[in-house]
């Protein structure tokens, strides 16, 4: 069903009301950056913000002491209710993780999603699956493993989980548009038992898929 002028009005205001609120919390995060025990960095918008309107509420209340974990993890839910606001459950993207064994595990990949589950998982026509650090009689996978490879939800969640685990070092960039995780880099201290999560995505854009 069509959208009215005044749904499409909501969504105007809410889409432009939670730009507003992630322009004002990167203030927050990069003062958190000067602290060497764990530097965040945010980079949610590649154009100017909108005018700050006095009728929004404050990102973060003027008189709130806000720790450096509570300020990343609310930019992280801004910018998953930006995301919720996507037109398709229905997309590809472009990923590679920056951490892995092999050169296979670190190649870019297309990951695509229907209706918010990963249906398929393919090598990029720029994929470099070998360096030659591989031992003698390695196979490289014909496919990626789906199983290794997340919807934009799912990286949401792993961004989560690595910042409840109390990394050493985190940058966390995102989509002006959409919101989604774009430049993560998480790092754990010399030995933590977690791993370290880095990856890029871009070029997501809808495909077609069933009905939502």
């Amino acid at each position: 069903m069509p959208e009215t002028s005044d749904t499409q009005t909501h969504h105007m205001k809410r889409n432009t009301t939670l730009t507003v609120l992630i322009g004002a919390l990167a203030l927050v995060l990069v003062a958190c950056s000067a602290d060497p025990e764990l530097a965040a960095t945010a980079v949610p918008t590649r154009t100017p913000a909108p005018t700050i309107s006095p009728d929004l509420p404050a990102a973060i209340p003027s008189d709130s002491e806000v720790d450096r974990k509570t300020a990343m993890k609310l930019g992280i839910d801004l910018h998953r209710q930006l995301w919720a606001t996507r037109p398709s459950s229905n997309y590809k993207f472009g990923f590679q993780w920056t951490v892995g064994e092999y050169a296979y595990q670190r190649a870019n990949v297309e990951v695509r999603v229907l209706k918010g589950d990963i249906s398929e998982v393919l090598w990029a026509d720029n994929a470099v699956k070998t360096d030659g650090t591989e031992p003698e009689g390695f196979v490289v996978p014909d496919e990626p493993d789906i199983n290794d490879y997340y919807s934009v939800d799912g990286l949401f969640e792993v961004i989560s989980a690595a910042i409840d685990s109390e990394p050493g070092r985190v940058s966390l960039g995102f989509d002006s548009s959409f919101g989604f995780p774009t430049n993560v880099s998480i790092e754990f201290l010399p030995g933590s038992e977690q791993n370290d999560v880095s990856f890029f995505a871009a070029q997501l854009v809808p495909i077609a898929g069933p009905p939502e």
